[in-house]
């Protein structure tokens, strides 16, 4: 008799579970998130089968995809080659049941903002040395490059220096309007300065 009870409160527990699961619409089971020209698509289990469809401003498809969701799952789209503006992105799940569901999200995207550039700054001090200043470095690891007339290296630095650093150079047998600086931070900006 214990067994048979606790089998049938087993059995009711499960059913209540998978009712309460299929009770979940499209809204809680799927989102879309973005950030400058990538959206991000999560789709949780239970929807099924998906059809996906990136729509224009005035609902032309631009791109359409079907999915079966069997555990959650991340869809990324890059809309870097199109043009920023108002995107919709349409989910429908259970397609061709009865239980079929249609959700639109408007998502809009932007241009990433530009990156800044790198700010050195060279003054001759005298004929012979001259101070550099270097500003809103992101990272530790500039890379200093003394350059002669034809553009050789004559002298090469690396400063693991954040944000900002100064630093005065003393060249032998050289004058100041001789040589350039080429700087280089550890993101991959560059500037080149003639003193």
């Amino acid at each position: 008799m214990k067994k048979l009870l606790t089998l049938a409160l087993a059995a009711t527990l499960g059913v209540a579970s998978f009712a309460n699961a299929s009770n979940e619409g499209i809204e809680e089971l799927s989102s879309v998130r973005s950030k400058d020209k990538k959206v991000a698509i999560s789709l949780k289990e239970g929807l099924g089968k998906v059809k996906l469809a990136v729509l224009d401003s005035d609902g032309k498809k631009l791109h359409q995809q079907y999915f079966k969701v069997k555990e959650d799952m991340q869809i990324p789209y890059d809309f870097s080659l199109l043009p920023a503006g108002e995107y919709q992105i349409s989910i429908e799940s259970n397609i061709k049941e009865p239980t079929a569901e249609k959700m639109i999200y408007t998502v809009e995207t932007k241009e990433a903002p530009a990156p800044l550039p790198l700010m050195a700054y060279g003054k001759s001090i005298d004929e012979n040395s001259f101070r550099l200043a270097v500003i809103g470095l992101e990272e530790p690891g500039t890379k200093v490059e003394i350059l002669d007339e034809s553009g050789r290296a004559i002298f090469t630095e690396k400063i693991d220096q954040a944000e900002a650093f100064t630093k005065v150079y003393h060249l032998k047998n050289l004058n100041t309007s001789d040589v350039s600086l080429k700087i280089t931070d550890a993101t991959g900006r560059t500037k080149t300065l003639f003193l």
